[in-house]
């Protein structure tokens, strides 16, 4: 799930990007798109599995079978409109949200222990 890990770690990023150029005027924006109907896991997606590395064939069949379940995508245009507001909205809002299943992720995460919370996830990727 290193896809998952760069968000995060984009997202902690541009929260310290927020207050600290906030002082001089910057405004930082964090676009968090869900499921968005691209070719993500279809011919742009680059991925390397080793099979001889038989520990990890198990996790890898269920993320794989989780991307070809075909959840419900939000269309593109959507995280454009979104990317847009963001864009030209003077104000100082850090979170934009995109995809009504980002909406409902974002808050179980707040709603929910880290327990529960990682259950979620487990269950969602068939892990």
């Amino acid at each position: 799930m290193p896809h998952h890990g760069t968000k995060f770690a984009v997202e902690g990023r541009s929260e310290a990007l927020h207050v600290e150029m906030a002082a001089i005027g910057v405004r930082v924006k964090n676009i968090e798109p869900g499921a968005i109907a691209t070719d993500f896991s279809g011919r742009s997606f680059d991925f390397n599995n080793d099979e001889n590395k038989t520990e990890y064939q198990g996790l890898v069949r269920a993320i794989m079978a989780s991307m070809a379940a075909g959840r419900q995508m939000s269309p593109a245009e959507l995280v454009a409109d979104v990317i847009y507001q963001a864009a030209t909205r003077r104000k100082d809002q850090l979170r934009y949200v995109a995809g009504s299943d980002a909406v409902r992720s974002i808050a179980m995460r707040k709603a929910a222990d880290d327990p529960t919370y990682v259950g979620a996830l487990r269950a969602q990727f068939g892990i």
